[in-house]
């Protein structure tokens, strides 16, 4: 009996295993996207402030 429970519990921590790295890899997904928006807008800024400090814009 212990050889089927052991089993059944290696079996559950597999498949919490590969959920985890399942959700690992959704969180790296949206950190990346967040890292790509956060740059854009950065470049955006530094855009805006170089034209509004050369006259371009007032």
């Amino acid at each position: 009996m212990p050889v089927l429970v052991y089993g059944a519990l290696a079996l559950v921590g597999l498949a919490g295993v590969g959920w985890a790295a399942k959700e690992t890899g959704e969180a790296a997904d949206s950190l990346t996207r967040l890292t790509k928006w956060g740059v854009v807008a950065g470049g955006l800024y530094v855009g805006y402030r170089a034209a509004k400090t050369g006259g371009l814009l007032k």
